[in-house]
């Protein structure tokens, strides 16, 4: 289990957002999201539901769905066979690794060719968290960031700033040991 993770595998930012977005969908505030509720969230991003949808997502739950058994059913899928491996996606984009840079365009087509084709808003959408640069390559670091969150932040946490000070020509002078030291102490 990674740092900052609960006993299900989720992070507490991730706990909190999904505290907030079941507040948002449990649009009468009972504590239960319900037929109703999930239509009107729907309703709300522009999506119109069948009555068979909303019956097939309720179903998913296995009960009511609370926000415990909301996230419970998030863990059991996550746990699931069907989720590819953090290693499988960081695979799968340095497939497309220029010398830690991918094409955009190139990157932008594979989106919405294979696999499940992503439409041009969700494109859009996601290219706008990314900085191209003049040359329409994105950082190969920033697209796994973005779709490898947790393996990213454990990486940042596991890699501390050097300690060491750039050597420096050794003086006799007393204060330039002392300036030695007091550089030590802060990169601790």
């Amino acid at each position: 289990m990674g740092k900052g993770q609960n006993e299900g595998g989720f992070s507490e930012d991730q706990m909190q957002m999904y505290r907030e977005c079941f507040k948002l969908m449990d649009i009468n505030k009972d504590g239960t999201i319900d037929k109703n509720d999930l239509r009107g969230a729907f309703d709300n991003v522009g999506v119109l539901m069948t009555e068979g949808e909303l019956d097939e997502l309720l179903g998913e739950i296995g009960g009511p769905c609370t926000y415990d058994n909301m996230v419970k059913m998030f863990q059991e899928k996550m746990a699931g066979e069907g989720n590819d491996s953090d290693d499988l996606i960081v695979q799968a984009f340095k497939a497309y690794d220029l010398e830690g840079k991918i094409d955009s365009k190139m990157f932008q087509h594979a989106l919405m060719t294979w696999g499940d084709k992503m439409t041009k808003a969700e494109i859009e959408d996601i290219f706008g968290e990314f900085e191209i640069d003049e040359d329409y390559m994105i950082k190969t670091k920033d697209v796994v960031g973005l779709f490898v969150a947790q393996k990213e932040e454990e990486k940042k946490e596991a890699t501390p700033p050097p300690a060491e000070p750039e050597p420096v020509a050794e003086e006799d002078d007393d204060s330039s040991k002392k300036k030695k030291k007091k550089k030590k102490k802060a990169a601790k």
